[in-house]
């Protein structure tokens, strides 16, 4: 390169040549400058050789990140050239400079220095003229499009013939149909089948050719964007060269794939992925990317999600019979394969691993001894289920250290036991698993989070019943190993699989830990059991067990846990004043149980006391010692009647001051019939001790009369303070019956205790709202208005106090005529609102009355109607276009109800984007759904019709309903279908 100290040499011999040159003639002066400014010169010939250099590199680059799409001109060959010998024109500048540099004693001739001077400034020039030329050639062109790249076939297990899976991959292919849908999630816990359905997908789209391109990527030994990146790559045959920054490789994958019709099927992910960083772009409109995740919370940012669950019994058995043979079915066989099968939990890997390893087997004591070693959780798991073990194991592992013993309690429970949800935080927190919470509100709250949690990672699986959940059989299995290995100083008593009669052992229960019998057939309980590191004892659903014997709890006073439900015992023993450290004692359901010992004020550190439906008729006044008591559940039977022992007299249910004692009282639950006329001549003062609890926080209860229901509400000292804010030190739930209209029990432990509830009943049939009553509605998160007379609709009642209101429930009310009236309601209605359920209304003939703020009902999901007798058209135009959001839709015996959908142009096609189900049930005048064609479905996935006679046809199709699974219905309605409707929906009917 040209330097400073080569110009200063330069110098050094320009100098005496100028002083020489002076007397020359001034004709060759002109020429002196080449070699008097050679110093300038050589650092601009220098300046521009770089910008040069910086363009060519430039271009080059482009060339490289483009290469794969755009092909280089010819112009721009011939100016990398040319660029290439200019270089070369320099190099050679330089060597006659450092000839010249190397002249005897610094002197140079003149006319050597003359002549680089020149050159110098000659090939300044034309390195100028030939930057500037790049700006006005073509560089680049684009190529030939490249032939698809053919579809990578997996060779997985076909599941044609196992409807649980395949299912799924059917799901996803309509869900694929559709270009708005980018993102879709796939969850579940580990061996239950993701990724055969994912590979099963994969084969269907090769063979549908919905795309051109698929990748695959397994991310379960690690990996990241550059792995998907270098799949993709590699799949294109796309050359990066000597390109190390991922943004590069993302910008060339994002311009090869922005016009293409792809999949990115990416299997096992274990963290999130930015898509981004790959190459992967929201407008790629024809692009799309399945996950297969373990954990929920991966596909809450997904467009749409499937849960993959466990297979049914009959796909299960017949995955097993495939593989082991019809063995299964032989008389020696048969008893254990089911208890194999139940053992798999329906979980697809862990029944081809067991089915393997009996493959072939003839003898039944093998089948036996593996099904002792998969119940015994004392031991490793079986060989074949490592993996699995393994794969819950580092589940468990990641779970914060406080929430660990919350998951292992679940295998206290029988297989497939379902669980309520506020029940088992309750037990937690007995347990002081969760610790740090003084109010039992806060509790809940974290127990909520954590079940959450535990669901999202697949762990636990919803129940039949709302708020119930249970943890399938496999991972209960998993979850009594790891029991085992890490609290092996501990002892626990559990009876597994087969119920027991006998009565255990006294050395059975010796130092035990925690017990749990649940769902037995006991009849005895050892008499003295020697277990006082005893911390929680189940004995629920025991219907046997009539007595427990007077020493039973000498030995237990450390148990904090004792639940009793539904046992059938008569009394409880004078030894539970041993229980010092109880905390929570569930004697709900023990029909038999009519009073309770004096003893029971010994329990100073109980909690939460549950004595719904017993046969209880009054509590005893020892219950006012238990001041540290949080929680207490009651209910009484609708005919009292229990003289007291010296006048002969009833007594009271409750007792004067009981109630006011339990200062410590935060949740209150009384279940009174409303027939009991005892309730009603205490509830004045049961309510005015119950307004003077200062740390109130829920309350479930009955006021047969306003006036009584008035007075609590002015004098409650909890709910004042909900004037300082809803979420302070006042009420967070309430469940609250005015009225005796229909008051059925309407409390208990089922509903009580949820940290969200605030629901309120009115029942009285002739009252117009008071303004207590409008005061608490107007903190309703659900509502009940049964048989009142007088209303015509709800906007009678001030819409503005049902503004909070998520669900509501109008019934028996003769003169409803509608639901709004938008001549006397203004602005927005029901603005919260999801669920409207409007049963037994003869007068009812729209729900929206004239117009009404286009926000109102927009978060509607589920509407139901039954028994609506002059409605005719159920969702007109002008109300159509609010339900966004509305999921569910069930009409039920409207027998005049002609149409559901109103003709017309005011409504658009795609009015209902989220509606999945639809039930219509004996509506004999019901001609229609929607007469309009043009009418878009795009998530709805089940129909069901029952006595539906007068409709004939229905305007599903695959192009309007693509997520449409199946429509329910008789064979008798289905066969007089017109036939074009038959045709269109014949894959998709199931008769019922």
């Amino acid at each position: 390169m040209w330097g400073a100290a080569a110009a200063q040499a330069l110098g050094n011999i320009v100098t005496p040549a100028i002083q020489v040159g002076n007397g020359i003639v001034g004709c060759l002066r002109s020429k002196y400058d080449y070699v008097r400014n050679l110093s300038e010169n050589i650092a601009k010939l220098e300046r521009e050789e770089r910008y040069l250099s910086s363009k060519e590199a430039d271009i080059i680059t482009m060339l490289n990140r483009k290469d794969q799409v755009m092909e280089r001109t010819r112009e721009c060959t011939t100016w990398l050239d040319e660029v290439q010998e200019m270089k070369d024109k320099l190099q050679q500048l330089r060597n006659r400079y450092q000839n010249i540099s190397r002249c005897f004693c610094g002197i140079c001739p003149f006319h050597n220095l003359l002549k680089l001077g020149k050159t110098i400034v000659t090939k300044t020039d034309e390195i100028i003229a030939l930057k500037s030329r790049a700006d006005q050639i073509n560089i680049m062109i684009e190529r030939e499009p490249m032939p698809p790249v053919p579809i990578i076939r997996k060779h997985t297990e076909k599941i044609d013939n196992v409807p649980s899976l395949n299912e799924h991959v059917e799901r996803l292919l309509k869900l694929l149909k559709d270009d708005n849908l980018k993102r879709v999630g796939v969850w579940g816990l580990p061996g239950v089948g993701k990724t055969t359905v994912m590979e099963n997908l994969n084969n269907k789209v090769r063979d549908t050719q919905l795309f051109d391109n698929v990748f695959w990527v397994t991310l379960s030994k690690g990996g990241s964007v550059r792995k998907i990146q270098l799949i993709i790559l590699e799949q294109l045959k796309l050359e990066v060269k000597a390109i190390h920054d991922s943004n590069q490789i993302a910008d060339m994958i994002s311009e090869v794939l922005v016009n293409k019709r792809y999949l990115l099927l990416l299997d096992e992910v274990f963290i999130e992925i930015n898509l981004k960083e790959v190459g992967i772009h929201d407008d790629h409109e024809h692009g799309a990317v399945v996950f297969a995740y373990r954990d929920r919370d991966f596909c809450r940012l997904m467009d749409d999600h499937i849960k993959i669950e466990r297979l049914s019994n009959d796909d299960a058995k017949n995955l097993f019979r495939k593989i082991v043979g019809d063995v299964i079915d032989r008389p020696s066989y048969k008893k254990i394969a089911d208890r194999l099968l139940k053992e798999c939990g329906g979980m697809p890997q862990v029944i081809k691993l067991i089915a393997d390893s009996l493959r072939n087997e003839d003898d039944p004591a093998v089948w036996w001894h593996l099904l002792s070693d998969m119940q015994s959780p004392g031991t490793e798991p079986v060989q074949e289920m490592q993996e699995l073990y393994r794969a819950f194991k580092l589940i468990y592992d990641k779970l914060p250290v406080d929430k660990k013993p919350c998951l292992l309690y679940w295998a206290l429970f029988p297989p497939d036991y379902e669980v309520y949800q506020e029940y088992l935080i309750e037990c937690w927190k007995a347990e002081q698993f969760i610790v740090e919470v003084r109010k039992l509100g806060d509790a809940r709250d974290k127990g909520h989070a954590i079940i959450r949690e535990f669901e999202k990672k697949s762990l636990l699986e919803r129940g039949s019943k709302a708020g119930h959940f249970k943890m399938p059989l496999f991972l209960r299995r998993m979850a009594l190993k790891i029991t085992y290995q890490e609290e092996k100083d501990s002892k626990f008593l559990l009876i597994d699989g087969e119920e027991i009669e006998e009565q255990l052992s006294e050395e059975e229960w010796e130092d035990v830990q925690r017990v749990s019998l649940i769902g037995q057939k006991l009849c005895n309980l050892p008499n003295r059991p020697t277990c006082s590191k005893i911390s929680t004892l189940l004995l629920q659903k025991n219907p046997s067990l009539t007595k427990i014997p007077e020493s039973f709890f000498e030995c237990m006073c450390g148990l904090k846990v004792l639940d009793l439900y539904d046992a059938r015992i008569i009394s409880l023993p004078s030894s539970i004043s041993n229980l010092i450290n109880l905390r929570v004692m569930y004697l709900n359901n023990c029909g038999k149980l009519v009073e309770l010992p004096p003893q029971v004020e010994k329990l100073k550190s109980l909690e939460i006391l549950d004595l719904c439906s017993t046969g209880i008729l009054t509590l005893p006044e020892e219950l006012a010692q238990l001041t540290g008591l949080k929680c207490l559940r009651v209910s009484f039977k609708q005919n009292f009647g229990c003289p007291n022992h010296i006048s002969g007299q009833p007594e009271e249910l409750i007792p004067s001051n009981v109630i006011a004692s339990l200062s410590s009282l935060q949740e209150l639950s009384i279940d009174v019939d409303f027939k009991n006329q005892s309730w009603n001549q205490i509830v004045d003062r049961v309510a005015e001790e119950v307004a003077s609890l200062k740390a109130l926080t829920s309350l479930c209860f009955y006021f047969p009369r306003l006036s009584c229901f008035e007075t609590f509400i002015e004098n409650c000292i909890s709910w004042k303070r909900n004037s300082l804010g809803w979420e302070g030190n006042g009420f967070r739930s309430f469940r609250i019956l005015v009225g005796n209209h229909k008051a059925d029990t309407f409390l208990g432990f089922d509903f009580f205790g949820y940290t969200a509830e605030r629901h309120l009943r009115f029942s009285a049939g002739e009252e117009d709202i008071p303004f207590a009553l409008s005061k608490i509605l107007n903190k309703a998160l659900s509502f009940e208005l049964i048989g009142h007379h007088r209303a015509k609709n709800l906007s009678v009642f001030g819409t503005e106090y049902l503004k909070e209101v998520e669900a509501c429930t109008i019934e028996e009310c003769n003169e409803i005529e509608s639901i709004i009236d938008g001549t006397i309601a203004t602005g927005v209605l029901f603005e919260f609102l999801q669920k409207l359920h409007l049963i037994n209304l003869p007068k009812l003939v729209s729900i929206c009355r004239g117009s009404i703020d286009s926000m109102s009902l927009t978060k509607l999901t589920t509407l139901t109607l039954k028994k609506c007798p002059k409605l005719k058209c159920l969702l007109p135009g002008d109300m159509i276009q609010l339900l966004c959001h509305l999921q569910d839709l069930q009409v039920e015996e409207c027998f005049e109800i002609n149409k559901i959908i109103e003709d017309g142009g005011i409504v658009q096609s795609e009015s209902l984007p989220r509606l999945k189900n639809m039930e219509l049930y004996n509506l004999p005048k019901l001609l229609s759904v929607c007469e309009d064609n043009s009418f878009e479905w795009p998530s709805l996935e089940v129909v069901k019709i029952k006595t539906c006679s007068e409709l004939k046809d229905l305007p599903f199709s695959v192009e309007n309903a693509p997520r449409l699974r199946v429509i329910e219905c008789t064979t008798n309605w289905w066969n007089k279908l017109n036939d074009s409707t038959k045709d269109r929906l014949k894959d998709l009917h199931s008769i019922t």
